[in-house]
């Protein structure tokens, strides 16, 4: 079975339907292997209008696909979610890592686990970026 194939049976199987778009964008995405910051995304998929692309990318995000992996500085970059993500809860205990040098920004496993209580706070969402250099750019 293609990866294309795979791709739209994933969808299908999150209730979702296998537009071209949706299959387009999450083959960018596994194709990359990083986050994409929103311009990226919008070139490679420049047959697609802005707004059409915004509308996609939160359908992915409210159907626990895909994630906002950084929104420091200018740009949004997003990044496909693990498994365990659904539409009514995304499970990301990862750090956001985002290389000063290239600009990558990559999800990385974190080796603990982060719980923070805030009495009189409900918290609904932790994010963690880290910046440095990632490992290409330190060879």
């Amino acid at each position: 079975m293609s990866g294309q194939e795979k791709t739209k049976q994933y969808l299908r199987a999150r209730k979702l339907k296998a537009t071209p778009i949706r299959v387009e964008l999450m083959q960018l995405f596994k194709d990359n292997g990083a986050a994409l910051p929103y311009s990226d995304i919008q070139k490679n998929l420049s047959s697609y209008d802005r707004v059409t692309l915004y509308r996609t990318i939160n359908a992915l995000i409210d159907n626990g696909i895909v994630h906002k992996a950084s929104t420091s500085g200018d740009e949004v970059y997003y990044a496909l979610c693990s498994p365990e993500c659904s539409n009514q809860c995304h499970h990301h205990e990862h750090i956001h890592f985002k290389c000063t040098k290239c600009n990558e920004v990559s999800c990385v496993q974190a080796q603990q686990s982060f719980e923070i209580n805030i009495p009189g706070y409900q918290i609904d969402e932790l994010s963690i970026e880290v910046k440095g250099m990632c490992k290409k750019c330190l060879v």
